[in-house]
């Protein structure tokens, strides 16, 4: 759905010292973050939002510009400019519930596509990695998981198969949680991980899965997780479209009390 030229109004304040694309770009902002303007929505080109204020092209260029390096819109050749779809929050260091879990607290679907399920000879670096002797056994599980029907994320994971006794044989397929799994099933809970996130970009097989160009950008996630007793569990790595993925992270006070901007006390004297 497209939002009308009269809808953007009289906002501009041509006798202020705000520059009028920073006026113009906030506008927008201030409407795609409210709501106001939902994701999809079509803005009107360029041309038209220039008839329609009496600005210059160069100012609406540099208001799209900076609302599409910040997430905000996106721009598609041929078609025009539209209201990003907000990015998946994956959380990289405060939350362990996994992808299922975390898309459940959004209100959002998470499926799965198994492409391999099967145990397998530990390499050294897998062998390595979750503390066993190279050759022994380990579940690998390769899944490609879509958030409310658009693929989203490829991932591995390797599991020593003495703990998981069984696991070949369930059906990951749909909306099945590999950590509720193993939380619920073998009482095998992820209480700690180590993660570590990297830029690359889409190789030929990534792309045809994911549905994106070849060399487009990802963000790939390494992760340890450990159960109790501090054993490693589970080590995967996914391959996250960079398009479609935010990852967040949670950071907390060691005093407890200033846990928020606002609770912070300001020193006032001057820094040097």
């Amino acid at each position: 759905m497209s939002i009308q030229i009269d809808q953007l109004g009289t906002v501009l304040d041509r006798s202020g010292p705000v520059p009028l694309y920073h006026q113009l770009k906030q506008w927008l902002a201030n409407r795609i973050l409210s709501g106001e303007l939902r994701p999809g929505a079509q803005l009107p080109d360029e041309l038209q939002i220039c008839h329609r204020l009496g600005v210059s092209r160069g100012v609406v260029r540099q208001a799209l510009s900076e609302l599409t390096h910040e997430g905000l819109i996106q721009r598609q050749r041929g078609r025009g400019t539209f209201v990003a779809v907000p990015k998946t929050a994956v959380g990289l260091i405060g939350g362990l519930r996994g992808l299922a879990d975390d898309a459940v607290l959004r209100g959002q679907l998470v499926e799965s596509k198994v492409l391999r399920l099967r145990e397998v000879a530990a390499t050294e670096t897998t062998a390595h990695t979750l503390n066993l002797q190279p050759g022994e056994p380990v579940v690998e599980l390769e899944r490609l998981r879509a958030v409310d029907g658009v693929p989203h994320v490829l991932v591995v994971t390797y599991m020593p198969a003495v703990l998981v006794p069984g696991l070949v044989q369930r059906d990951f397929n749909g909306s099945a949680s590999l950590y509720r799994i193993l939380r619920e099933e073998y009482e095998l809970p992820i209480v700690s991980s180590v993660r570590r996130v990297e830029a690359t970009v889409a190789g030929a097989r990534e792309a045809r899965l994911l549905g994106i160009k070849k060399g487009a950008p990802l963000l790939a996630l390494r992760n340890i997780g450990y159960t109790t007793g501090a054993r490693p569990l589970d080590y995967f790595f996914a391959y996250h479209r960079g398009d479609h993925t935010a990852f967040e992270v949670e950071l907390t006070s060691p005093v407890g009390s200033a846990a928020r901007f606002g609770d912070v006390p300001v020193d006032h004297r001057t820094v040097p």
